[in-house]
């Protein structure tokens, strides 16, 4: 049943992310975990996942160590882990197979503990920006606005067209656009966004732009008015999560 799994993986991987996608980055494969930890074992899972990452678990076979928020308000979830995977190819090659599980093998002690202190993980696959570009956001920024959307029936791709737009409406008001996720598989999610910001306070600062001006942004990018942009967003989803979290280092 494993290598079937793989094999699919495969073919879905050679067959090329949707072309209506195009005009976004979303060149490069992710795992998003969401993880709610044990009662009064957030900081032992933080501290076994930072010792993972420091002692070489994810060398050879991964990339990087995986990116990691903190939840600080919002969703069920305590922290969010976003492992790179480039592509199901990539991840799931033979060698890479055969690494990991070295790799489980040697810390088997911290994965089980890990395991002990875990009440509830889900995994989602998504496409989104370039690695390298994904590294320096969270180098550079230490406060995290997630956004995760589940789109009405046929509204998948609008509902990214739209998020596409809002970004442009954020750059022409002097604001931080979001980094775009599209979900593959895993959970029952479709859209994911994140701004990275320096601070809480960079977050909520007020906006530069009176509403008139706002609104002129609005129009010239393609919404029919300022409030058009809430209201066009709550048109295409049947759900939408937002969570403030704060970036955890891990080396």
């Amino acid at each position: 049943m494993k290598f079937i799994f793989l094999c699919l993986l495969l073919i879905t991987s050679s067959l090329g992310f949707n072309a209506a996608y195009a005009d976004q980055d979303l060149s490069t494969l992710y795992r998003v975990q969401t993880v709610r930890a044990a009662p009064g074992h957030l900081q032992e899972f933080i501290e076994i996942n930072k010792q993972l990452a420091t002692q070489g678990f994810y060398d050879g076979w991964s990339v990087s160590a995986p990116f990691i928020g903190r939840h600080s308000q919002g969703d069920h979830w305590d922290i969010m882990m976003i492992h790179p995977m480039l592509g199901y190819s990539d991840y799931f090659a033979a060698d890479k197979l055969e690494l990991r599980e070295v790799a489980h093998r040697k810390h088997a002690e911290q994965l089980q503990r890990l395991d002990q202190v875990t009440a509830f993980k889900e995994d989602l696959f998504a496409y989104g920006p370039a690695l390298s570009h994904l590294q320096a956001s969270f180098k550079d920024n230490s406060f995290l606005h997630i956004e995760i959307f589940h789109a009405l029936a046929g509204k998948k791709d609008e509902l990214l067209q739209q998020r596409i737009t809002e970004n442009a409406y954020l750059k022409g008001v002097s604001r931080t656009a979001n980094e775009i996720f599209v979900m593959d598989g895993g959970g029952d999610a479709d859209i994911m966004t994140i701004g990275f910001y320096p601070s809480l306070q960079e977050f909520a600062k007020p906006q530069t732009m009176n509403e008139q001006q706002r609104d002129a942004v609005a129009k010239q990018v393609g919404f029919k008015s300022l409030d058009d942009i809430s209201y066009y967003l709550r048109s295409l989803i049947s759900a939408h999560h937002d969570t403030l979290a704060n970036v955890v280092r891990v080396n």
